[in-house]
């Protein structure tokens, strides 16, 4: 069995202890870099992100794997990596929250977890987010891509009042706003200006990924 072989078992059983300790072990003994295991573990998320969309798999198992390498790169690869003097490569930097006046998280964290493991820097900004902590923390942080969650009909307007706002101050062309949620849609990202809308995790990540390809 290879090396991603057996990280993707862990990752599909959840079993957080043995993937770290996989890691852990493999660095260790110079078996294998921090950079590579990072590259196995995109590759087991692309494999788990098409189960899904196949309905191979479920929603559970998606969260589960989700939080499973996330543990991993947080506590494991991450520090090895900065000890070793490098730095994580990274597609971006994305900024993610639910919106104003929703407290909904599943969801958004998911997509948050997905885009972490597929290579991106998440800063998730947690729930009832509003317009001037999304431009704030983009600011600080650099960021190409602002993610808005709703999960209410009633929060839905405040998707559009982040970008208002991010024209209101000049910056609607700096950066890529991506909206979602149960009640959003493709019309609805159109109608406020937002330049793409996501149905779940595995499409956020394609989105983004082709967005900032552009």
């Amino acid at each position: 069995m290879s090396i991603e072989d057996e990280m993707r078992q862990f990752v599909e059983e959840w079993d957080k202890e043995g993937l770290k300790e996989m890691c852990k072990s493999l660095i260790d003994k110079g078996k294998a870099s921090p950079e590579e295991l990072l590259k196995f573990i995109g590759n087991i998320m692309k494999f788990i992100g098409e189960q899904f969309e196949n309905e191979e798999i479920f929603l559970p198992d998606l969260i589960g794997a989700a939080d499973t390498v996330k543990d991993t790169i947080d506590e494991i690869l991450d520090p090895a990596i900065r000890k070793s003097g490098g730095e994580k490569e990274t597609l971006g930097k994305v900024i993610i929250g639910t919106v104003e006046s929703d407290v909904h998280s599943i969801g958004k964290d998911l997509v948050g977890s997905f885009l972490f493991a597929n290579g991106f820097e998440v800063f998730n900004l947690g729930v009832e987010v509003t317009a001037d902590e999304f431009i704030s923390k983009a600011e600080e942080v650099g960021a190409q891509v602002i993610g808005l969650s709703s999960l209410l009909t009633m929060s839905m307007d405040f998707q559009r009042q982040v970008i208002e706002e991010l024209k209101n101050r000049g910056l609607r062309d700096k950066y890529i706003v991506i909206v979602g949620g149960a009640p959003t849609s493709e019309d609805w990202a159109e109608q406020i200006g937002a330049d793409g809308w996501a149905d779940d995790a595995i499409e956020a990540v394609e989105l983004i990924n082709n967005l900032i390809t552009k």
